[in-house]
């Protein structure tokens, strides 16, 4: 998945936490040792590993339970009262079930956006379990419907959000980034946004949050502050490299313009989109316009998976129906989950690509299956956009560390995190209901 578009036969060597060579000569470089650990990928892609470039790992238990169908209801009726319920185990609990689908299918990379407490807990699983990510806790100090315990005062939320980011940025040998990540305009004042703003410069931290996802929420941001999301994060000089945006929907030309000349990035969720009836993102308008991109697939609470295939998939279908004279290429999905993401968390000189030096975070893809058949090796990209599935995953490595290899998980045991997410789950459900 680099720019020039390779695609080679051979051994993928890594040392450490890098690649060391690609292609039919790559044991060569170890003339005098065998490697110590080896797989077979005989049949098989070996890719990059996926980038969900935006997640919600504390949403997880609440799978199946949030089904509005439009953004703000699903969050004021569901959502921030799942999340005021959370403690420490059971976000804790939420983020292992996470990982657990995740790493099994295929992804490498995470940038999350935790709930406004226990940012700690989340940091901790992230690092046990081996997963790279880039995370920050959901600030948040106004808003309707916004419970008491999820609203701060501004101070309160950029301090906490900062000593998180002493804590942790740079941590696990650099896979580990913190991010500051005001949830929307909705829910963070003025104040708040101009102290994101001058902390992110001050610390070079990315700013992740949402705009322009649904129709509704557009119509309640023109009430809240005269404008469109997009352009008010222009006039706040918020826009910039560090900017990471999930959705954009609803953006015009104009927005895009200004999004692109900040070389800000936007994250594609049409999994997500298509649950809450968001619309239908305009991604080749995007990429027409120069804007970074990444995809993801948002949290399991309005998707139900965290499956980067389907969403790819899906990121297709929509393009070839919504611009049938220029959709998206297979080669383009894939890159939006790749290197392309990667670019979008300003990650993509480590990661994104095989190319020696770079990061070893890298899975194998099995292509042997029917629904792979015939002609699976013809074009690697459409059948991986196309046909291939998260169940088609074999490994997973990250800096080098292999954490999941043909049904097994390193540094996670299934049955115990799926029993904690459950009984975690029916505790924070009967905290979350109206007294």
């Amino acid at each position: 998945m680099d720019r020039a578009g390779t695609i080679a036969r051979g051994d993928v060597l890594v040392d450490g936490r890098a690649i060391a060579a690609i292609g039919p000569d790559a044991a060569a470089r170890l003339p005098d040792r065998r490697p110590d650990v080896s797989y077979d990928a005989t049949g098989a892609f070996v890719l990059p590993g996926l980038v969900q470039a935006h997640l919600h790992l504390c949403q997880t238990l609440f799978r199946g339970r949030a089904e509005q169908s439009d953004l703000l209801r699903w969050l004021r009726e569901s959502i921030w009262p799942f999340e005021a319920a959370h403690t420490e185990d059971s976000i804790a609990a939420s983020a292992r079930l996470g990982l657990l689908e995740l790493l099994a299918g295929g992804v490498t990379c995470v940038n999350d956006m935790g709930t406004v407490h226990h940012g700690d807990a989340i940091a901790a699983v992230l690092e046990a379990t081996g997963m790279r990510a880039v995370f920050g806790k959901a600030l948040m100090d106004r808003g309707e419907g916004v419970p008491a315990g999820l609203r701060e005062s501004s101070k309160q939320a950029i301090d906490s959000a900062l000593a998180l980011a002493r804590r942790w940025n740079g941590a696990a040998e650099g896979r580990l980034r913190a991010s500051l990540a005001p949830r929307f305009i909705l829910s963070c004042s003025e104040p708040l946004w101009r102290d994101v703003r001058d902390a992110a410069r001050e610390r070079d931290l990315l700013v992740h949050t949402h705009l322009a996802e649904s129709p509704t929420e557009a119509a309640e941001v023109r009430a809240a502050v005269n404008d469109t999301a997009a352009h008010y994060f222009a006039a706040h000089d918020l826009l910039s490299p560090r900017f990471v945006g999930a959705h954009g929907v609803w953006l015009d030309p104009g927005e895009l313009s200004a999004i692109a000349r900040a070389d800000a990035a936007l994250v594609h969720c049409p999994g997500s989109n298509l649950k809450l009836g968001a619309g239908f993102a305009s991604v080749p308008a995007w990429k027409r316009a120069g804007v970074r991109c990444g995809i993801g697939s948002d949290g399991a609470a309005c998707n139900n998976r965290l499956d980067a295939f389907h969403d790819m998939s899906l990121a297709s279908g929509i393009s070839r129906a919504t611009h049938p004279d220029r959709p998206l290429s297979a080669r383009e999905v894939l890159s939006l989950a790749t290197l392309d993401g990667a670019a979008a968390l300003g990650w993509d000189a480590a990661i994104g690509s095989l190319e020696v030096g770079k990061q070893a975070d890298l899975i194998v893809v099995d292509a042997s299956g029917a629904h792979l058949a015939p002609f699976a090796a013809h074009d690697p990209y459409v059948a991986l956009v196309e046909a291939a599935r998260a169940t088609d995953v074999k490994l997973t490595m990250v800096a080098g560390r292999i954490l999941y290899r043909d049904g097994a998980w390193s540094t996670l045991d299934p049955e115990r995190v799926v029993a904690e997410a459950r009984a975690e789950a029916l505790g924070l459900m009967r905290r979350a209901e109206p007294a």
